[in-house]
């Protein structure tokens, strides 16, 4: 199966530079700098960016829509918290941005993250919980894309009465469905209901394990699309092997965590797949391979596990997971608009043999 390489975006108070996080932004996240990071990914060839969700970030929905008019092609795998909007509204703005910029959607749903963000929302719903809710605001959703009629539902969460949306998908492809976390309530939601299950990738042999098992999960369900594995990581490419681990570490070592709000020091908290993630920096050395860094995790939550090295170590490190089962790869690195350049010029070439996915058309618009 052919793998689709992803950027993400850095649309939040931390905004972008030389170091994981400042006190300052060194680049703040101004629409003009974010649109050309985005036009960068566009140009290497990666087929969505990933717009961050939480309170220290901006609305992803706003941003998207705001940089879906200055790009062409490149989908948005927009994140956003079920429980925080309800399951029609949802589903409204879902089926308005898709028909607005021809099918350029993706939705990264998030479930678990962080209890305290989820307050500063008025959301007080406890970690495993969440994924109950989820389910049956995805479960409304889909019935309101199938468009058979005004939907009525009455759940544990959710009571809804002749709901009907417009715009409607008029028959488009719905977007892809990622559902991150490797807690037992995210294993099987994603099994049911996601297209894509994503985790911080830890190690190539324990994501081969996920793989195997929450995708003898998927088959005991009635699906449309085979579920796809992916992992968010982190990269820091550069010409030799010693000016990549350079590089790796000074971004760390020159990283501001105290007191700060732009992002967040290393979450010790209830994501399990921070927990791995968390483990796996734990071990005594920060370089668990010769490609494999996990300095990152010491400085922020999130994403930690950073694939360091030439152009040829990096490519061989994503060919690996790629041999575990993976498809879908979620990457960044700091700066955001140069590391995407590097990528794409230097180590897309080199994955060629995988088949990477190409950036798809937008569909006419027919307002």
């Amino acid at each position: 199966m052919a793998i689709e390489l992803n950027w993400a975006l850095c649309s939040h108070r931390g905004g972008d530079g030389h170091q994981v996080i400042r006190q300052t932004p060194e680049r703040p996240a101004t629409l003009e700098y974010l649109i050309r990071i985005v036009s960068a990914a566009e140009e290497a060839g990666f087929v969505n960016i990933l717009l961050p969700t939480g309170t220290h970030c901006m609305d992803p929905w706003s941003t998207a829509t705001a940089i879906s008019q200055n790009t062409e092609k490149i989908k948005f795998l927009v994140a956003f918290r079920p429980g925080l909007v309800g399951p029609t509204m949802a589903a409204q703005q879902i089926n308005t941005f898709d028909k607005l910029t021809g099918g350029r959607l993706s939705l990264n749903v998030v479930s678990g993250v962080s209890s305290v963000d989820l307050k500063r929302y008025g959301y007080f719903v406890d970690h495993d919980s969440r994924y109950e809710h989820t389910e049956e605001f995805l479960d409304i959703i889909r019935l309101l894309w199938e468009e058979k009629g005004p939907v009525t539902f009455k759940g544990q969460f959710y009571e809804i009465e002749e709901a009907d949306v417009f715009p409607t998908r008029e028959g488009r492809r719905t977007p892809d469905i990622f559902l991150a976390g490797a807690s037992k309530g995210a294993r099987r939601l994603a099994a049911r209901l996601g297209d894509v299950h994503v985790c911080h990738a830890v190690e190539p042999e324990v994501v081969a394990k996920d793989v195997l098992e929450v995708g003898a999960l998927a088959e005991e369900h009635q699906r449309d699309r085979k579920l796809e594995f992916g992992i968010r990581h982190l990269v820091c490419i550069r010409e030799t092997k010693k000016e990549a681990k350079e590089a790796a570490e000074r971004i760390v070592a020159d990283s501001d965590p105290t007191k700060t709000r732009n992002w967040g020091a290393a979450s010790r908290g209830e994501s399990v797949t921070q927990q791995r993630v968390n483990e796996l920096a734990s071990r005594g050395d920060l370089w668990i391979s010769d490609t494999i860094y996990m300095g990152v995790n010491q400085v922020r939550q999130g994403a930690g596990t950073m694939f360091v090295g030439t152009p040829d170590m990096v490519a061989a490190q994503i060919r690996e997971y790629a041999e575990a089962g993976v498809t879908r790869f979620i990457m960044h690195g700091w700066p955001h608009l140069e590391e995407a350049e590097i990528f794409g010029r230097e180590v897309m070439p080199l994955l060629q043999d995988l088949a990477p996915a190409a950036l798809p058309d937008p569909e006419e618009i027919a307002l």
